[in-house]
């Protein structure tokens, strides 16, 4: 009789507070073999596995790929009538052309990437600089640390669009599926007008903004990442070679991070993406290089051409043309997230504090 009471007990304690179920049920649990038939026993087992149900619910899995994405159009190019693989956006300088280098030639080029680092543990982004390394201190080019560019970069040179004047610092990279970018705007100053991204391995989309007075404000914030950048680049071997962990390192590209935390699509200026096939190539010239934001979106899946697909490995080479001296410098139409404007902006109180009080 009194282990009946406490097993009814403990029925109405398990639909209220679990802890005081498991105390009362503790003692059951040893007569559980001669008490396997009691009814009130088996109503309290039965209310406490409810009563743990209604705590922890179950989670319905909703894909990712299922969330609705504000995305807005993107601009419709103009085809070259002459070469039907180059599509151009020419209102704002954009320029993709669809294999521009063979499969024999990515083949090689992955072969050659992971000749110099064989590391590959589908974590790590892996970054290789050629030509001038990219100086962290200064977001400009090294003076000193030279890496010799490969053939390989080298072969195809007399392919692109630009021949006034060539790259000369480049950056290649391995991206693990669903690694990403984050949007940015590269250094204005420090680097001709030309911007060259060659994409092999995987597709992706890029995602393009232009930038307004949010990227503006957030790139006149201090750089929290400047003094971990500066740290990495003294890691760096003679071979221009360095891994990173996706998830934690700051992103290596050589640019000017506009925004640390992930897009929201401005209402102003919606964004929209362009899928960059493999062998491609892209260029960025004017608006697009100086004032549209760019990055890729960190997810396993994308969708392109209505049908979802899973990212692969994926490669890139950023090619940039260095500026010395004089060079450096810029006056475009997009002073707010130009690089030479905001130093400007900086400078001018520590210039009044040097003037004379009677030339102020």
């Amino acid at each position: 009789m009194a282990l009946t009471l406490l097993a009814i007990d403990a029925s109405a304690r398990a639909i209220q507070l679990p802890t005081y179920a498991f105390r009362c049920l503790q003692p059951l649990n040893r007569c559980d073999k001669n008490f396997s038939g009691c009814l009130a026993w088996s109503s309290a087992k039965i209310l406490l596995h409810q009563r743990r149900r209604f705590i922890r619910p179950r989670r319905e899995y909703v894909p990712h790929y299922t969330t609705p994405r504000t995305m807005a159009s993107a601009p419709v190019p103009f085809t070259d009538p002459e070469n039907p693989k180059i599509k151009r956006w020419d209102d704002i300088g954009l320029l993709l052309i669809h294999d521009f280098i063979t499969e024999d030639e990515e083949a090689a080029m992955i072969a050659a990437f992971h000749a110099v680092d064989p590391r590959l543990d589908g974590k790590r982004r892996i970054s290789q600089h050629f030509g001038y390394h990219f100086d962290y201190t200064t977001f400009g080019a090294s003076e000193t640390s030279f890496t010799p560019v490969p053939s390989y970069i080298t072969d195809f040179f007399p392919r692109l669009p630009v021949q006034d004047y060539l790259p000369d610092q480049f950056t290649a990279q391995y991206y693990p599926p669903g690694a990403g970018i984050p949007p940015h705007v590269d250094t204005h100053s420090m680097f001709g007008e030309a911007l060259y991204s060659l994409s092999y391995g995987s597709a992706v989309p890029m995602v393009f903004r232009m930038s307004d007075a949010n990227d503006a404000r957030k790139m006149r914030l201090p750089r929290r990442s400047l003094q971990s950048s500066v740290s990495e680049s003294k890691m760096e071997g003679a071979s221009g070679t360095n891994t990173e962990a996706a998830a934690t390192a700051p992103d290596r590209q050589m640019t000017m991070t506009v925004q640390s935390k992930p897009e929201e699509p401005s209402p102003e200026n919606p964004s929209w993406e362009l899928v960059l096939p493999p062998r491609s190539l892209l260029l960025m010239t004017g608006p697009a290089r100086y004032g549209y934001t760019h990055g890729i979106k960190s997810r396993k899946t994308d969708i392109i051409n209505g049908e979802m697909v899973h990212r692969q490995g994926r490669y890139s080479i950023t090619m940039r043309t260095v500026r010395r001296g004089d060079e450096i410098g810029c006056n475009c139409v997009f002073p707010g997230v130009c690089d030479a404007r905001i130093r400007e902006e900086q400078s001018r109180p520590a210039a009044a504090e040097r003037m004379d009080p009677l030339e102020k």
